[in-house]
C-alpha cells in the first residue's frame, strides 16, 4: 500500500510539472453513434489538448494502469462522483466527460469539465455540428480550444475569460438579443454555444457580429450573422423553412387511388411535391385488385419513387358435390364441403382444373374459369360404381361396419383417415393393418388380407375406456392411467416426477452407503488412537461423519415420502379426474 501511495504522489508531481494543469479524458459515450466515431473524437480531443501546450494530459493507458493498481471498479457508466474519484486516484486536476448524440445529419457534442478539487462540474462545453466525420472532428478541435479558454489560468494561459456562457468579463462590452422563430421551439446557438429555445431573450452577449444558428428537427438549419450593440436590445425574427422532398407513386396497372394515411391524393401515376421529411403510410387501391399498404420514407431535397405491383383479387368457386363428402382436389390441395354442403375455393383469375372423386364413384374433372372477385357455382353429381367392381385386376375392396358412432379408421399405407362405416373401399391386394379409434374409447387394431377383385367385410366395435383400467395402469407406473385416458400432459408430468424422484433416491442410497463406510472407517481410527490429541481429533471427525449420515438418511426419507405421495396422487387422479367416470 505504501508503495502505491508513493507511486501516486510521483505521478501527480509529473503530471503537474511546469505549472501545467493535469487533465484526463474518459472514454466518450454516444447515443446512436458507432464506437469508431467515439474513439476518433476521443483521440482528436486528446491530441488537441496536448498540442495546446496548456495541459499535462494523463493518457488512457496511464490512467488505466493506476486504476488497476488501486483495484478501482466502475459500473461502466461514470457520473460526476465517479469522475471525481478517478481524478483523485490519478492525480488529475480536471477530468473531461464526453458525449456524442446523433440526429440524422446533425451531431451534438456535450463535454463536462469536472473540477476534481471542488468535486463538481465546473463547465459544460456544447456544440452542434452539421455534416460528416470531417466536420465532427473539426468540431472537436474547436471544443478543445473552448476548454483551454474555460479552464486555463496563470502563466501562458492568458487573461481570465468567462467560466460560463453569459458571464461578464471586465473590460468587455455586452448587449442583448431577443430571438423568435416560426414555428417556435427551435434550439438557439450563438457562436456554437446553446442558449435555449425560441422565443428567447439572450443577455450578456459580447458586442460585434455573432454567428446565430436556429435548429429544429424537420426544418432547415438557419445560419446568419447578427450585430450585437453595447447595452442595446436586438430583435431577430425568422421563419424556418421546412425540410421537404417529393414522392412519385406508380402502379401496375395504372389508375389506382393513392392515400397518404387516410387522405386520398390522386390516381397513379402521381407526383406529390413539398412533402415534409418523414415516413408516410401509403395505400394504393384499385377495383378488383388487392389493396396494398406500405411505409415510404421521404428524404430531404430528394424524389422518392415507389412502385406498386397490384395483384388481382381472387375469384371463388362454390362446389356443390353429390355425395356431399366427396373429395375435391385443385392443384394437389384437397377440399371438402362444409356444414352448408358447399366447398368454397378461392382461386386466382383464369381457368383451373378441379377433380372430384370418392371411393366407389366414378371421378369427374371440371374446367372452371373465374374472374377477379367473381363467384362461380359448380354442381357435380358423381355416378356410383357397382359394388365390388373395378377395371384394375390388382384391386380388392374393404367394407368395415361398427355399432359405434363417429369412429375413425387408419389404414396402413393410406395417408387419409377414413370414417366408419366404410363401403367398398378400393385397395391394392395385400396385407393391411387397420386401427379404429374414437375419443373416450379403447383403440382396436385388426390385420386384413385384401384379395384381387374380392370384398373383405369386417366389423370393429370399440369398448369404452373405464377408470378401473386407468387405476391399474397408474399403479404399475405413474402416468400410465393418464396416458390411457388421453390426458397426455398430466401423464407426462407424473412420469417425469417419478423418474426424477427415483433418480434422487438412487443417488441418495449411494451417498448414504459411502457416508456409512466413511463413518465406520473414522470409528476404527478412533478405536486405534493412542494419544489424547489423536483421540479427540478422531472422535470429532467421527461425530461430523455421523451427522452427515443422519442428514443423508433424512434426505432419503423425504425423497421416498415424496415418491410415495406422488404415486398415490397419480392413482387418485387417474381414477377420479381423467373424465372416465
Amino acid at each position: 500500500m505504501k508503495k502505491i501511495v508513493i507511486h501516486l504522489f510521483v505521478l501527480a508531481g509529473l503530471f503537474a510539472q511546469d505549472g501545467k494543469l493535469a487533465v484526463s479524458i474518459l472514454d466518450f459515450t454516444g447515443e446512436d453513434v458507432k464506437d469508431k466515431v467515439l474513439n476518433a473524437c476521443f483521440q482528436q480531443l486528446e491530441t488537441s489538448l496536448i498540442e495546446s501546450n496548456r495541459f499535462t494530459v494523463i493518457a488512457k493507458n496511464q490512467r488505466e494502469e493506476i486504476l488497476k493498481e488501486q483495484k478501482f471498479q466502475s459500473s461502466g457508466v461514470c457520473d460526476e462522483a465517479c469522475a471525481v474519484e478517478i481524478g483523485q486516484l490519478v492525480g488529475a486536476e480536471y477530468l473531461m466527460l464526453g458525449e456524442i448524440i446523433a440526429f440524422a445529419d446533425l451531431y451534438q457534442i456535450n463535454i463536462k469539465i469536472v473540477n476534481i478539487e471542488k468535486g463538481d462540474v465546473e463547465e459544460k462545453v456544447t456544440d452542434r455540428i452539421e455534416g460528416g466525420m470531417a466536420q465532427l472532428l473539426s468540431g472537436m478541435e474547436e471544443a478543445s480550444r473552448e476548454i483551454v479558454r474555460r479552464i486555463a489560468a496563470g502563466g501562458d494561459a492568458g487573461p481570465a475569460v468567462p467560466q460560463r456562457p453569459g458571464m461578464v468579463v471586465e473590460g468587455k462590452k455586452y448587449g442583448s438579443v431577443t430571438i423568435e422563430s416560426n414555428p417556435s421551439g427551435a434550439t438557439v446557438l450563438i457562436e456554437g454555444v446553446e442558449k435555449g429555445f425560441t422565443p428567447l431573450l439572450a443577455e450578456n452577449i459580447e458586442v460585434g457580429t455573432r454567428k446565430l444558428m436556429l435548429i429544429k428537427p424537420g426544418y432547415e438549419t438557419l445560419t446568419k450573422g447578427i450585430m450585437i450593440k453595447e447595452k442595446e436590445m436586438v430583435t431577430v425574427s425568422e421563419v424556418l423553412i421546412p425540410k421537404t422532398g417529393s414522392l412519385t407513386v406508380l402502379s401496375d396497372p395504372i389508375g389506382a387511388i393513392v392515400y397518404l394515411g387516410d387522405t386520398p391524393r390522386g390516381k397513379t401515376p402521381l407526383d406529390i411535391n413539398y412533402l415534409a421529411v418523414m415516413d408516410y403510410i401509403v395505400t394504393v387501391e384499385l377495383e378488383n385488385y388487392e389493396k396494398v399498404t406500405q411505409r415510404v420514407s421521404v428524404q430531404y431535397n430528394e424524389n422518392t419513387t415507389q412502385k406498386f405491383d397490384l395483384k388481382p383479387m381472387p375469384g371463388t368457386v362454390n362446389v356443390i358435390a353429390d355425395p356431399s363428402n366427396a373429395e375435391i382436389t385443385v392443384y394437389g390441395k384437397k377440399y371438402k364441403a362444409g356444414g352448408s354442403g358447399i366447398a368454397k375455393i378461392s382461386l386466382p383469375i383464369g381457368t383451373h382444373k378441379i377433380e372430384i372423386k370418392m371411393n366407389g364413384y366414378e371421378p369427374q374433372i371440371k374446367m372452371v374459369t373465374v374472374g377477379a372477385n367473381e363467384s362461380v357455382p359448380l354442381e357435380v353429381n358423381l355416378k356410383k360404381i357397382p359394388a365390388g367392381v373395378s377395371s384394375n385386376p390388382d384391386i380388392g375392396f374393404l367394407t368395415v361396419h361398427t355399432y359405434n358412432d363417429n369412429v375413425k379408421l387408419k389404414i396402413s399405407s393410406v395417408k387419409d383417415v377414413q370414417s366408419l362405416p366404410m363401403e367398398y373401399y378400393e385397395l391394392k391386394y395385400g396385407f393391411y393393418a387397420l386401427k379404429a379409434f374414437k375419443k373416450g374409447f379403447e383403440a382396436k387394431k385388426v390385420d386384413v388380407d385384401i384379395e384381387r377383385q374380392k370384398t373383405t367385410k369386417i366389423e370393429i366395435n370399440l369398448n369404452k375406456k373405464v377408470p378401473e383400467k386407468a387405476l391399474k395402469y397408474s399403479l404399475v407406473f405413474p402416468g400410465g392411467g393418464q396416458f390411457y385416458a388421453g390426458s397426455n400432459t398430466r401423464g407426462l408430468l407424473y412420469s417425469l416426477t417419478t423418474i426424477g424422484l427415483g433418480t434422487l433416491i438412487g443417488q441418495g442410497i449411494g451417498t448414504l452407503q459411502d457416508d456409512r463406510a466413511l463413518m465406520d472407517q473414522y470409528y476404527a481410527d478412533y478405536q486405534t488412537a493412542t494419544s489424547p490429541e489423536t483421540i479427540d481429533a478422531t472422535w470429532s471427525i467421527y461425530e461430523g461423519q455421523v451427522s452427515k449420515v443422519n442428514d443423508a438418511q433424512t434426505q432419503l426419507l423425504i425423497f421416498s415420502g415424496a415418491l410415495a405421495a406422488s404415486w398415490i396422487t397419480n392413482m387418485i387422479d387417474a381414477y377420479f379426474f381423467t373424465g372416465l367416470r
